[in-house]
């Protein structure tokens, strides 16, 4: 059995869902908004395989600089669904009524599974002026967006155990698309970035890993998938888009091994992140360090809180929010409930 595997086929028919009758009417037209790097695998691989459009969905994939440039259109309706880092602009739009909800992992920076890494000049490693965390100090490391609430709570992290200040590095904001030129140009002198940037920025000899987050900060929460406004509404949609997503998730479990992508159909998983991604490197793909999904989809809220409360600490969001705030489990609750549990297939 090709496309929808046996096991997804078992799971279906025991909860009474036949896919066929989304044959019988139009697919629902669903917008996802990505920022085009390794984690957003489950998505490729639930578009690929067939999970969406079993499900009725119709899902239009478009890529954007960074997880907070989706907060707007996540807000307005233009975007239904977004698979990115948390900003402190989700949050503030939950502190103005706009409702737009955490409802599942996406990646997390799991031990052996630090798909992020803080990423170095070449010749400063070379030249032995970069050695360890406490050379961040007087550096400039870049960041995605002011409001990117990950990044710079790893960044916390990173100058704990360089026992330096967090002031005493020096924020520069770029997209990760302009961070390799500012790398190139030594504009700047280091990143926080995940795969395959990390592997493509080595290749070409720009910067090279110093260190991956998993061994500054265990389970960072780096990205999550949330639902805008109008789609929170749209509860058969809503559900369904989470059925299939989750659905990738297993598919993208099983593909991972000892820290690679090496396990079951992890040939497949590559070719279809290569074709998703517009990715033409195997080679690299076939070495990155993958993101950490949980298989059954559920986000690290004590990961989640503790970033929010140091970007809270530096006037960002409203301290009186928490991470619950902005969570919606019972998407995937219901999710779960059809699916039914993760089973590793060898």
């Amino acid at each position: 059995m090709t496309g929808i595997d046996r096991r997804t086929f078992v799971r279906g028919a025991a909860a009474g869902i036949i896919f066929a009758p989304s044959i019988a009417r139009a697919a629902s037209k669903v917008t996802l908004g990505i920022v085009n790097t390794i984690s957003d695998a489950p998505y490729f691989i639930a578009d690929a395989n067939g999970y969406f459009k079993a499900e009725g969905l119709d899902v239009e994939i478009i890529s954007f600089p960074s997880g907070s440039k989706m907060i707007a259109s996540l807000s307005t309706g233009d975007l239904d669904v977004s698979g990115g880092a948390i900003s402190a602009g989700l949050y503030n739009a939950n502190e103005r009524d706009i409702a737009i909800k955490i409802v599942a992992d996406k990646a997390r920076n799991a031990p052996g599974y630090g798909f992020q890494s803080l990423l170095v000049r070449a010749d400063l490693l070379d030249s032995k002026a970069f050695t360890s965390l406490a050379d961040l100090k007087g550096r400039k490391l870049a960041i995605p967006a002011v409001g990117s609430a990950g990044e710079q709570s790893t960044l916390n992290e990173a100058c704990k155990v360089g026992k330096i200040a967090f002031d005493d590095v020096e924020r520069v904001y770029l997209s990760v698309s302009d961070q390799m030129a500012g790398l190139s140009n030594k504009a700047i002198d280091a990143t926080l970035v995940a795969e395959p940037v990390v592997s493509l920025a080595e290749q070409r000899g720009i910067a090279r890993r110093f260190m991956t987050v998993d061994q500054m900060y265990p389970n960072q929460q780096a990205a999550v998938t949330t639902y805008g406004a109008s789609f929170l509404k749209k509860k058969s949609e809503a559900e369904a888009f989470m059925r299939a997503y989750l659905r990738g998730v297993h598919d993208y479990n099983d593909a991972l091994l000892n820290g690679r992508l090496a396990g079951r159909d992890a040939d497949n998983v590559i070719k279809i992140i290569m074709k998703y991604a517009g990715f033409a490197n195997e080679g690299i793909l076939r070495n990155v360090i993958p993101s950490a999904c949980d298989p059954e989809g559920a986000p690290n809220m004590a990961g989640m809180q503790k970033d929010l409360s140091f970007v809270q600490s530096l006037g960002l969001v409203d301290k009186k929010l928490t991470a619950e705030t902005v969570v919606d489990l019972s998407f995937l609750t219901a999710a779960r409930a059809v699916v039914g549990p993760y089973v590793r297939r060898a």
